[in-house]
């Protein structure tokens, strides 16, 4: 039988995958989902200006709006396929949303 370690979340003890001798983590998946969410804390803790872009570098925005521009033309009836097709979805963001405007959190 393999050696029994503590998991870092939950503290219960299991026995590490064998294919993953190094595992923390056991494989319940509210641990699993917990270990998650820090690996992906600590990435952007490590990456701090990975997904933000520059007010000041306006390029990155036209090429943004060109190439949505192109798509659409590429694809005319998508847009208006996936509305109809999401109809009530949308009804029910669009309440929700006037409501937290209109400040009835």
């Amino acid at each position: 039988m393999r050696e029994q370690i503590a998991c870092l979340i939950c503290k219960e003890k299991f026995s590490p995958n064998k294919y993953r001798k190094n595992q923390k983590v056991c494989s319940r998946p509210e641990c699993q989902r917990e270990r998650q969410i820090r690996n992906q804390a600590a990435w952007r803790q490590r990456n701090p200006g990975y997904f933000k872009v520059s007010g000041h570098d306006s390029s990155w925005a036209k090429l943004y709006r060109q190439r949505s521009r192109m798509w659409r033309k590429k694809h005319p009836d998508k847009v208006k396929k996936y509305k109809k097709a999401h109809k009530e979805e949308q009804k029910e963001y669009m309440r929700e949303y006037m409501h937290r405007l209109r400040g009835g959190i």
